[in-house]
């Protein structure tokens, strides 16, 4: 048994780990060249179950989103403690995007799983893929860094970096469902968005090697 779980373990870390070595070479090759293969392997539509939460400032985005995908993983994490730990900094109004991987990582490799920062500005069809890999397959949400102002049920002028929650998703209407944390009147809450919409405001940050969706995969096994 040990055997067969360790076996299936290293396919699953293989078809996993090939959806795109790194960031850089996500920009350069587009589409991932495996996304044939791995389109089998999620559902054509679904959703996972999330406890929504409101930022408790107008800061706390990637703490608040982050919270919200860590208790889909068993992990109890406030805002403010996530916060802490990602060294969210209230006069830039801000948290750095690194910081906020790392912090992820650290509670979610213990458990076999960790993100990655990978492309999607103007990418529907990896968008999708990297959705319904976490949602249909892992059965998990994740996140996506966005330009906040620029979502439809914005009303904002100025620009600033916002980061969401993605935890549906139905490919027969080519939609994403998301979780905006944004405590403002209107934004708060679940929204149905086209993925093509979507891509076309995903925060990748190319000068940094930083794309806009955290891409979830389970390569490792439970430490």
């Amino acid at each position: 048994m040990a055997a067969a779980k360790l076996a299936l373990g290293t396919v699953l870390t293989a078809a996993l780990l090939s959806t795109g070595a790194s960031p850089a070479a996500a920009q350069t090759a587009g589409e991932p060249p495996v996304s044939a293969r791995l389109s089998g392997l999620s559902l054509f539509e679904g959703s996972v179950k999330i406890k929504g939460q409101a930022q408790k400032t107008g800061y706390y985005c990637a703490p608040a989103s982050s919270s919200i995908v860590l208790q889909v993983f068993g992990v109890k994490r406030s805002q403010d403690q996530l916060a802490k730990e990602m060294k969210t900094d209230p006069e830039a109004g801000a948290t750095k995007r690194r910081n906020t991987l790392d912090v992820l990582n650290k509670h979610l490799k213990p458990k076999g799983y960790m993100f990655r920062l990978t492309y999607g500005k103007d990418r529907p069809g990896t968008l999708m893929l990297r959705v319904s890999q976490a949602v249909g397959v892992l059965k998990r949400p994740t996140i996506l860094a966005v330009r906040g102002n620029k979502l439809p049920w914005s009303k904002a002028d100025k620009n600033y970096g916002h980061a969401i929650v993605a935890y549906g998703y139905d490919k027969a209407k080519g939609t994403i469902t998301v979780w905006d944390p944004n405590a403002a009147k209107g934004a708060l809450g679940s929204h149905v968005i086209s993925a093509k919409a979507l891509a076309a405001i995903v925060n990748d940050v190319p000068d940094s090697k930083m794309g806009g969706v955290y891409t979830l995969s389970k390569p490792l096994l439970p430490l």
